[in-house]
This record gives structure tokens, sequence and C-alpha cells, in this order.
């Protein structure tokens, strides 16, 4: 029998030592991840917990109903295991549904957190890379609590835009404006992870509703509560058998989030195919080390997004067009136009399909340019992420003395200036500027607009540069993309929490 030397017994008793200690420090982790599945239904991809209510029964999962409503065949997946689900319940008011497995797999529930969660603390959601089968866990931090209606205070004054862009049955819209919602600042979620479970210490904190596809053409995203979990076991419903894909074609209740992805299991290969072309993101540095990454997230035509816009936008772009003898909405809303997530930000970007973007680095941050097919109209971009209000001011100030040296002058109209930046949770800053250059003959020679916002320190500076009019006013496919850029650099800004 072969003894162990001294040396060697200490070694082992110390190894063992390590993993009992590293087990204990990450029990949580290990659980919380064996209760989360992803849910395929039709072509949308989410997430999902298992959660057995009163009984703690398994293989019972909690999702979003945006993610469910209206499909022909749900699917589970759950550490390379797969069955097929039925909708069990649903709350619409919370915008939650209750799945029940075909077939067993054993998913192990989580149990709620009672009271109100932790605040300021890291917590996980969770997600499942492309073409893999390991789940992931990921942080965020909670802010505070508070109804739908005032997820934010840039849509505060605005709950019929909100209200809008929400899944729809009935003529009753849901999740509900009154609902009380988990307010957070996560710029990793985006989307396909409706249906991620917040949780903390084995327990479950609430659920990422995955939030709006487009409010007033920016990205929007909140979380639902796990008390609202008891009122889906105990108040829930049966799911009618005439309710709506929350995705239906023709109707305004198609901006939820939904992910494509091109490793969902009902997918034909050719929708695989078109699905897998989006999911490359693109790396960027600046010059200051700070890593950023633009994540394509939809791809949509100009009509869907002047659906989403409030009322005041729908009247500025009319007056943009008003003059406009050889063009008319029409011709935008047949346009597409491409919508990117900055990772580490959560600046949502958008362009037209038919502009590439370029970028360089320098000291005020990332410069990302673009500009129309004729190359008649530029747009550049910066991203310049930072820690603090103040940070981003001074930063933002910089982008300014650049620009002024560039000819320039950023003096912005009090009534083109946003100033939340006092807010406790979501403080933000903009300044909106339109510069103009004429002739001897009060003729428009050039033309410069500027959008610059600070969210939470990190900055965002839009600007569209037309050089030359007299070579716009002969060509009016250009002047399309002058349109369409300009409302894109307007519509360019951060995710709304």
């Amino acid at each position: 029998m072969t003894r162990f030397k001294p040396h060697n017994h200490h070694i082992l008793l110390r190894s063992l030592h390590i993993i009992i200690l590293l087990t204990a420090l990450h029990p949580f982790i290990f659980g919380q991840k064996n209760s989360v599945v992803q849910v395929h239904a039709d072509k949308s991809s989410g997430y999902g917990v298992a959660w057995g209510g009163p009984q703690n029964t398994p293989d019972l999962i909690v999702t979003a109903l945006h993610l469910v409503a209206g499909k022909s065949t749900i699917m589970v997946v759950w550490q390379g295991k797969k069955a097929y689900a039925q909708v069990e319940k649903i709350y619409k008011p919370a915008d939650l549904a209750l799945l029940k497995l075909k077939t067993p797999l054993g998913i192990p529930p989580l149990i709620l957190y009672s009271g109100d969660p932790p605040w300021d603390t890291n917590v996980n959601f969770w997600e499942v890379p492309v073409n893999n089968s390991t789940m992931v866990g990921k942080f965020t931090v909670l802010e505070e609590k508070t109804s739908l209606a005032k997820i934010s205070p840039r849509i505060a004054n605005n709950p019929n835009g909100l209200s809008k862009a929400l899944c729809s049955d009935a003529d009753i819209y849901y999740p509900g404006m009154n609902t009380l919602v988990l307010n957070f600042k996560e710029p990793n979620i985006r989307k396909a992870h409706s249906g991620s479970p917040l949780t903390y210490g084995e327990k479950i904190l609430g659920m990422v509703d995955g939030g709006a596809k487009l409010v007033d053409g920016k990205a929007c995203v909140w979380a639902i509560p796990a008390s609202e979990f008891i009122k889906l076991f105990n108040q829930g419903t049966p799911i009618p058998a005439s309710m709506p894909a929350c995705d239906q074609p023709g109707s305004e209740n198609k901006f939820m989030y939904s992910g494509l992805r091109s490793d969902n299991p009902l997918l034909d290969p050719e929708e695989a195919k078109q699905a897998g072309k989006f999911e490359e993101s693109v790396d960027l540095e600046t010059i200051s080390g700070s890593q950023i990454e633009l994540s394509h997230e939809y791809r949509l035509t100009f009509d869907e997004v002047y659906q989403t816009l409030f009322e005041d936008e729908q009247n500025d772009l009319n007056e943009i067009l008003e003059y406009e003898e050889e063009l008319s909405l029409d011709d935008l809303f047949n346009s597409a136009v491409d919508l990117f997530i900055e990772e580490t930000t959560g600046i949502s970007i958008m362009i037209p399909t038919e502009c590439k973007l370029y970028s360089t680095t320098d000291d005020y941050g990332t410069l990302i340019t673009t500009s129309s097919p004729g190359g008649l109209v530029t747009m550049s971009i910066y991203i310049s992420p930072n820690a603090t209000m103040e940070d981003g001011m001074e930063a933002l100030n910089s982008i300014k003395a650049f620009l002024e040296k560039k000819g320039q002058t950023i003096n912005p109209e009090q009534d083109d200036i946003d100033d939340f930046s006092d807010d406790e949770f979501n403080p933000y800053y903009s300044e909106y500027v339109e510069n103009t250059t004429e002739d001897e003959n009060g003729d428009i020679q050039s033309e410069f607009f500027a959008d610059l916002i600070i969210s939470d320190g990190d900055v965002l500076a839009v600007t569209v540069n037309i050089a030359d009019w007299s070579l716009l006013n002969d060509d009016p496919e250009e002047r399309l993309y002058l349109y369409l850029l300009q409302t894109c650099a307007l519509l360019s800004d951060f995710t709304i929490y």
C-alpha cells in the first residue's frame, strides 16, 4: 500500500481546504445557474427560471409573457436537454407566464427573495452565448422600484408614447403602466434577455422583462419584481387561444424585446443563417485603453422606427419635409436602418443600412464615422466612457472645444438643453445645436447638426455635416440620406432605464 509522504499529505489537505472554501464562497452561483433555462418560442428566444410556487414543484418555468404569447411551439433547453412546454397561466399586468414541461427534466426550482431586493449590490442575470450550452452569470445593480410609467424622467411625461411600444391583448397593454418594476442600469441587457432571472443568494429577485424594443426610437429596459411571481401563481389565468403574438406583423405591439438567435432549434436553416449574419460584434478600443463593443440589435424599416416616436418627434420630422418637393415620408418609411448597442455604456446608435461604419480613436474617445452613399453627408459619433457626471462634462467640453477648432461653435438655445443631471438614479444631460452658413443671397451653403449627451458620466456626441448644400439640391437620393442621417443622429442615445 502506498503511503503519502508528510509534505504530500499537507499539500493534499491544503488543496482540499481550498476546494471546500471555493465551494463555500460560490454555492449560490452554482445553484442559481442550475435553475435557469433557455426558452425558444417559434422564432423568438429568451430565458426562464424554475420556480415551483408554494409546493416548490420542479419543472415549472416562469418566463416573459411577451416571449410566448401567440406562439405555436415552445421549447425549453436546460443543460443541453430539450423539452416542449405549454403555457399553464399568464399574468398580463406583470408580463409573466408560467410554463409546464411536457417531458420532465428535473430542473431544481429556486425560491423567491422576500422583501425589497438588495440595492446597490451586485446581483446576477444570466445568458447563454450563441452556439454554447453553458449558462453564464453577469452582474447588474438594482437602483429603485418605480411604476413603469415613471421608469425614466426622459419618458415620464409621455405615457402614451411608452404604452404604444408595449404588447397588447384585447386593447389591454402589458405589462401595465402602473405595474411596479425594478429600475437598473445594465448596458449588457439587450435583446434575447427576456425572462432572464435576477438572482441573489439562491433566490429570485425578479426577472428581466427585456423592455420595449424601441421607445421614441430608443431601447428601454426594466425588470419585474419577484413579488409578481406570487400574483402569477394565485391570480394567473389560462392563456386565451386568440391571444396575438407580440411580434405580430402589422401591429403596433411588436416592439417588445424578443431576440432572434441562430442557434434556436425552431428556426429553419435559412432563418438561422440570416440570424447569424448579425451576431458578430465590433470590438473597439479608445486611446485611453477602454474597451467598447458594438453589437447589432435590429434591422428594421424607418416606418417601424417612426411608429415608436413621441408625437413631438413625429411633428418635427414632418416639418423637416414640409418644403420638400421630390421626397416624402413614404420614401423614408421604405428605407431600412440598423440599430447597434454599445456593450459598456448602453449607447444606441442608429444608421441607415446602406451606410457603413468606420472608426478611429483619439484623446476624446472613439470616433465612429459614416456617410451617405454619395458622400455629401457625413455623420460622426464620439463615445467616451466616464465614471461621473463631472468627468462626463469635462469630456463633453473637450469635444466641444475640438469642434470649435473646426469652425463649429456649440452654443445651444435654452430650449435645446435637457438637464436631468441631478437625478439620483438616471443623471442625464443633453444639448442640441444647429449651425448654418449662408451666401450673400441668403441661400444655405452648409449645415451642421450636433446632439451632445451625457448619461451617468458616459458621453455620446453625434454630428451631421453637409459641406455643400448646392450639390444636395440637385440630388434627391442624397437628400433622402440627409433626412435619414439627421433623424438617426437625433435618435442615437443611451438605453432608457
